[in-house]
């Protein structure tokens, strides 16, 4: 029988923790508390299941079903089931598409506690085509039917759920199930319900539109009398029955209840192997028939009776038109007898004449295909359902079949007419996913990876263990080696990542050994490892394989698909792709079943998917396969080591040459047996010549699996659950594609090198080999996707985050919340649009959609490789993923832009040095030639549009754009270095100066390559950097952060003024000038000044003293005025703080105990450091002509520069046109310009406009560096005093008479202001 389908699981736990509704149901023991509502995520706080059967409580399904709404907007699927200790329903959306105007996505789960047990086949779902809300019926152990109306907005958003369940959820208890108990539950409507009684009666429960369930009217059908069911109450009088959870259950209860699409009639499958149909208008019995079309009165007729625990006994169809007679209705009922028959019944009449059912094909026996002919195995159907057509032509009937934890779907296409040939000859099968079923790691002796290494990517690939299985089995496994340990208990706890825990528990029951002499055992330790990760994986996979027991089969009739729900999952049925049909089905097989497709899949053109050699292909298919499945462990590993070290290096050499290199690594001479050669040649010869092979067959096979991206646009999108079966179909077919590939390139490789090809061959081993290489590259690559995850954003959160505005739920969990994903969801499948079911049905687009996701991550034909696999590079490197993008470099290429990429990586690694060796090898074809393509989406957003300027655009843009990337990260010695390569690349071209944007740009990279260098401490870089800069504002900006780097880096020393005077300044104008004018800015800011006598008080901090710099600086540059000007400043601030003691002079005396200690001076500090600036100051002066040995200083109050009147001017201080009074001229009562009271102002200075010739440059310099601009409208100019070389000198001698007088004990306590010593009033003290 041909498999052409296939299912694809999808696991059924929430979206995310933030998309989960908690509601606990009220009963009546709590009604009078209110309800409790919460959304979290109550999974993580679930303590670990510790054996297999709380596992099976809390998480697997005991009943469920997918739900379609005969509304046929989004959102129309529903999936229900009951777990949780049969207390809990959950009900999901489970939409595949929505329409692409369809902002919301329905993803939010409800989980509503009932608090107690929830009756089997006591939960039905109902809708009206008119309405939106969705009706739920459930009945619990205490007979209470609650009735709950959900919104479709509940699954959207959390805030629009009631927080007052009573307000939706109504609850009730019908009166006849006072005396009677449940057992089966049928909703026809929202408005109508069937309860079979244990008693044998169906209860009918109607109610009015818009009543909320609170009150329903009971109607009981009952074909007794009513003396005899009243009779049948008592237990002594009952008829016969059938005992089934501890309730005796009569035989005529209904099992299996349907209703007809008018509500005219409703269909029951009692215990007693009868079919009833009850006339819903006159509420009577209208006909009865035994399932096999036995004769009821039959005195000798063997009862049968049902199993009360299945309901897979009946549907009821409409197919007008099919038959000729008048038929209403159709019925195909199931008897489990006579080794089970299905019958097909037709129903007519009923109007205005007596119903009949009429048996269809009644000489025709119709057995369902046995899943094993053999009888070795017992199956048994679980459920089946009926795809009805108009005319009763192109029908399906959907067999599902169950064994315990195993189950097979098989599907009969027919025409009602034609049912009997179509019976014996038309079924089919589906296959089931092959990465789940992947074999352990097999033991490998002397492999290079660890067995630990292989066991935990095994069992933590996305998808294959959900962490739930694997905790609990680890708490099985931990129970059974320790069991009476305290560390059992411990290891239950999920403080510790699960993979370390994994690794402590293992590791604790294997022990390393060591025989006598004899070296550490091992090889016996690894073995041992090996088994013990067996055992605990064989606890893992028991557990996991319950999760995919069926529980139920549904059909949606509208999109054409069907769906299994198992028991902690949900498979979706579609069709098999080619390379599927190929794999799953052997030549013969495949023969038999073109002609079954070619007739049910009427959308397809199934005889050109397959190509005329189809069966040569499926054959040489399994003959590869089954070559390397005798391969043994040791010659698997070789192959795939081999493998790895072809796809992942440079090819250096021929493809001849690497053909035989790797069959050296796989060692094919010494491992391949010749029993396995013989099987080869044997299978082989069976399709074609082993010395004349046939191209075709390797191509077509390779054709078929190759993908190309035939998507086009959509008006659909899918949804959340969407995203999910598009994920696990893409695991799929990269899974079976990766290993088919894999086996055709053994199969090519190894036979080349055996049998050698006669000239008629067109077998080219060579260009198979690089072919099946590429493309083993390619699906290594997406399988590295669809096996690694990463955290991402809820998408659906932001539509949340607006529609919660006002709304405050209590335990509501943070809006901006992330989920797990694989990379493959998170990176492609949300960019496929799925196609739309136009004359075709869903199965077969969603089958195309899978295609489109493969097809999507390299996109062949349109984008390159390369440039593909660094797109996803740069994704990870732009979402922070390093490690992962540390993982996946194994899969760049050597070309420009992915060695571009791996120079980012390199950065976001800080790995600065290597980076920027990247970055130069990718520079010239990057700042050359044409782009690529869009370089801001192939680097997904790494680059913004700026950035993407920066590429083809010459050498000095891409290393703009470099040194930006480095200044990001604070990388400065790199961003020096690619600022000195720009700038040589900007100078070098030849039309840079002509552009208009060029100064800009080169005063840009210069101030960068500035930045950098300073930050470096490269000063002379930097000054070689700022000194070429043609913005003077930007130079004088940059050479003050130059300075006071050097000066703040330097220390309290002379190594940063020796710094700054090795700058050649004397090349670049107006340099050293500003440099000046930095000094005396840095020295207006100091506020702490060291004296030469106290450079070694630890009291004053260890800073750059400006002033004394300043001054060494003007002196070395030969300004002696300037630095007289400084050293005048510093006799003033010595005199005034003498006079009157600073803070510095107060922090003296706390030392006044250790210098008691020290020998008694007559002469105080102050004076002798005046006495020394006072000596500096004449030096300075002297060092210049006579006629220069002065200076200016500002003294006394501002004076008008308006006439004043006779009266009030001073004859002997009349000022000239600038201000100026001679030294000669101060009046005797003035405040002397050295300090004293006639010097209450400080220092003053002279102002700037005053140039003279350029011989007295320096002073020009020195005069507009320390002084200020007076401008033409101050009517107030300041005094200004002109001190020249003999003041000083007699200022000195009056210091030196100072302490003259203090040695003779003519202490001064006092100044007398009226005391004149040489009539000369400038040198008052």
């Amino acid at each position: 029988m041909a498999k052409i389908y296939k299912d694809s699981r999808v696991d059924l736990r929430p979206y995310s923790s933030t998309t989960v509704a908690n509601i606990q149901i009220p009963t009546q023991e709590t009604a009078i508390r209110r309800p409790r509502f919460s959304i979290s995520s109550s999974d993580q706080e679930l303590p670990i299941a510790k054996d297999e059967d709380e596992f099976a409580r809390r998480y697997l399904a005991t009943q469920g079903e997918v739900y379609f709404r005969k509304r046929r907007a989004y959102p129309r699927t529903f999936l229900w089931r009951v777990i949780n200790d049969n207390k809990v329903l959950e009900i999901q959306c489970a939409d595949l598409t929505k329409g692409g105007t369809e902002v919301y996505e329905y993803n939010v789960t409800l989980r509503l506690d009932f608090q107690e047990r929830i009756l089997p086949f006591g939960v039905e779902l109902s809708d009206s085509e008119d309405h939106e809300i969705i009706s739920v019926f459930v009945i619990t152990a205490s007979k209470h039917l609650h009735t709950l109306s959900l919104r479709p907005e509940f699954f959207r958003r959390t805030s629009s759920i009631d927080e007052n369940v009573r307000d939706w959820c109504k609850t009730c208890l019908p009166a006849p199930l006072a005396f009677s108990n449940p057992h089966r539950l049928h909703a026809s409507s929202p408005l109508e319900l069937f309860i079979s009684l244990d008693n044998g009666a169906l209860l009918r429960l109607t109610r009015r539109a818009g009543d909320d369930g609170s009150h329903w009217s009971p109607l009981t059908f009952d074909e007794r009398t009513w003396g005899s069911s009243i009779r049948g109450l008592v237990k002594w009088s009952a008829p016969s029955s059938i005992k089934h959870d501890g309730r005796n259950l009569d035989l005529n209860v209904a099992n299996a209840i349907a209703t007809t699409s008018d509500e005219t009639y409703v269909f029951a499958i009692c215990l007693n192997h009868t079919l009833k149909i009850w006339n819903l208008a006159t509420n009577k019995l209208a006909a009865t028939k035994d399932l096999l079309g036995r004769s009821l009165q039959d005195p000798d007729l063997v009862p049968y009776t049902l199993n009360p625990a299945q309901t897979s006994f009946m549907r009821v169809f409409n197919a007008e038109r099919a038959m000729d007679g008048g038929h209403r209705f159709y019925v195909v009922t199931y008897s489990p007898f006579e080794d089970g028959k299905f019958k097909f019944w037709a129903v007519k009449g009923g109007l205005t004449s007596e119903l009949i059912i009429e048996e269809l094909f009644p000489d025709d026996v119709f057995r369902p295909v046995d899943p094993d002919a053999t009888g070795n195995m017992f199956w048994n159907i679980a459920d089946f359902q009926v795809k009805s057509r108009e005319e009763g032509k192109g029908m399906e009937l959907w067999v599902l079949w169950r064994n315990h934890g195993l189950y097979q779907l098989y599907t009969l296409h027919f025409n009602l007419q034609t049912l009997v040939s179509d019976w014996a000859s038309n079924w089919v099968s589906t296959t089931f996913e092959a990465h789940r079923q992947e074999t352990p790691p097999p033991l490998v002796v002397d492999d290079v990876m660890d067995p630990t290494e292989k066991w935990l990517q095994y069992l933590l690939r996305p998808n294959r263990y959900m962490p739930e299985v694997l905790e609990t089995a680890l708490a099985v496994y931990q129970e059974a080696i320790k069991p009476l340990s305290s560390s059992s208990s411990g290891g239950l706890k999920k403080s510790l990542p699960l993979a370390e825990r994994l690794c402590s528990t293992i590791a604790s029951a294997v022990s390393l050994r060591k025989f006598a002499d004899e070296e550490m055992d091992y090889s016996r330790y690894t073995s041992d490892t090996d088994a013990k990760w067996r055992q605990f994986w064989q606890v893992a996979e028991d557990l996991n394989k319950r999760r995919f027991e069926p529980i139920s089969l549904a059909y949606d009739s509208y999109a054409d698909m069907p769906w299994l729900l198992l028991s902690d999952s949900c498979a979706v049925v579609r069709e098999c792709s080619i390379t599927e049909l190929f794999l799953h089905n052997s030549s013969s097989e495949l023969s038999d079943g073109v002609p079954k497709m070619v007739d049910r899949w009427r959308h397809r053109n199934v005889s050109r998917e397959l190509g005329p050699n189809f069966e040569t292909a499926s054959g040489l298919l399994k003959v590869a396969s089954d070559f390397r499945k005798r391969f043994s462990p040791e010659l698997d590993g070789a192959c795939r080591a081999a493998l790895q070290a072809e796809i992942f290096s440079e090819p250096s050499s021929s493809i001849l040459d690497r053909m035989e290199n790797f069959r050296e690594r796989c060692d094919f001479a010494n491992q391949i047996s010749n029993k396995s050669f013989d099987a080869l040649d044997a299978a082989l010869s069976e399709y074609m010549r082993t010395d004349c092979l046939s191209m075709d067959a390797f191509l077509g096979i390779i054709q078929t699996a190759s993908s190309h991206f035939c998507g086009e646009d959509s008006e659909l999108a899918s949804t959340c659950f969407g995203a999910r079966v598009l994920v696990s179909g893409a695991q799929e077919t990269i899974s079976i594609s990766r290993q088919i590939f894999f086996d055709l390139l053994i199969l090519v490789t190894f036979v080349d090198g055996e049998w050698e090809q006669t000239s008629k061959s067109d077998f080219d081993a060579s260009d198979l080999f690089s072919m099946l290489v590429d493309l083993l590259r390619e699906y290594e690559m997406m399988a590295w996707l669809s096996s690694n995850v990463r955290k991402c954003p809820d998408s659906a959160s932001k539509y949340r985050v607006d529609s919660m505005q006002g709304y405050k739920l209590k335990d509501s969990s943070k809006t901006n919340s992330q989920r797990t994903a694989s990379i493959l969801e998170d990176l492609f499948v949300t960019d496929i649009k799925p196609q739309q079911a136009i004359d075709s049905p869903q199965s077969y687009t969603l089958t195309l959609g899978i295609r489109d996701v493969v097809a999507w991550i390299t996109r062949e034909g349109e984008v390159n490789y390369q440039n593909a696999v660094a797109h996803i590079q740069c994704d990870l490197i732009a979402k922070n993923n390093i490690d992962l993008a540390w993982d996946f470099l194994r899969f760049q290429a050597s070309t420009a832009w992915s060695t571009y990429v791996k120079g980012r990586l390199h950065v976001a690694m800080s790995e600065f040095d290597t980076a920027a060796i990247y970055f130069r090898k990718a520079a010239y074809l990057l700042s050359c030639g044409k782009p690529m393509g869009n370089l801001s989406d192939m680097s997904a957003e790494l680059l913004d549009l700026l950035d993407v300027d920066c590429f083809h655009n010459g050498l000095a843009k891409y290393y703009q754009h470099i040194l930006s990337i480095f200044e990001k990260v604070r990388s400065y010695s790199h961003v020096a270095d690619f600022a000195s390569l720009a700038l040589q690349a900007l100078d070098s071209e030849i039309w840079a100066e002509q552009d208009s944007e060029y100064p800009a740009v080169r005063d840009d990279l210069l101030s960068r390559l500035f930045t950098g260098a300073l930050k470096t401490c490269q000063f002379d870089q930097a000054y070689s950097a700022l000194a070429r800069l043609q913005d003077l504002k930007l130079q004088r900006t940059e050479l003050s952060e130059l300075i006071s780097t050097i000066l703040a880096v330097s220390g309290p020393g002379t190594a940063g003024l020796e710094q700054i005077l090795r700058f050649p300044t004397s090349l670049v104008p107006n340099i050293a000038s500003f440099i000046d004018e930095i000094l005396v800015h840095l020295t207006r800011k100091q506020t702490t000044n060291v004296s030469w006598l106290d450079a070694d008080n630890k009291i004053f901090p260890a800073t750059p003293d400006y002033t004394r710099i300043l001054q060494a600086y003007r002196i070395a540059r030969s300004d002696y005025r300037g630095a007289a000007e400084i050293a005048y400043r510093n006799v003033q601030r010595l005199r005034k703080a003498r006079d009157a003691p600073s803070t510095a002079l107060t922090l003296k005396g706390r030392e006044a105990d250790d210098a008691a200690r020290l020998p008694v001076e007559e002469d105080d500090a102050e004076s002798k450091e005046i006495r020394h600036e006072l000596l500096s100051l004449i030096n300075l002066l002297a060092c210049v002509d006579k006629s220069e040995a002065y200076i200016l200083v500002e003294n006394g109050p501002p004076i008008s520069a308006a006439p004043m009147p006779p009266h009030e001017r001073r004859p002997s201080t009349q000022a000239d046109e600038d201000g100026n009074v001679s030294m000669e001229d101060v009046d005797a009562t003035s405040p002397t310009p050295l300090g004293g009271k006639r010097s209450p102002n400080g220092v003053a200075f002279a102002p700037a406009h005053r140039r003279g010739s350029s011989k007295s440059s320096a002073i020009e310099r020195r005069n507009s560096i320390v002084s200020f601009e007076v401008p033409a409208t101050n009517h107030l100019l300041k005094r200004r005093i002109i001190v020249t070389l003999d003041h000083l000198r007699r200022e000195f001698q009056s210091e030196l008479d100072r302490v003259s007088r203090i040695e003779r004990g003519d202490w001064e306590f006092g100044l007398d202001e009226e005391k004149d010593v040489d009539n000369d009033e400038t040198m008052v003290l």
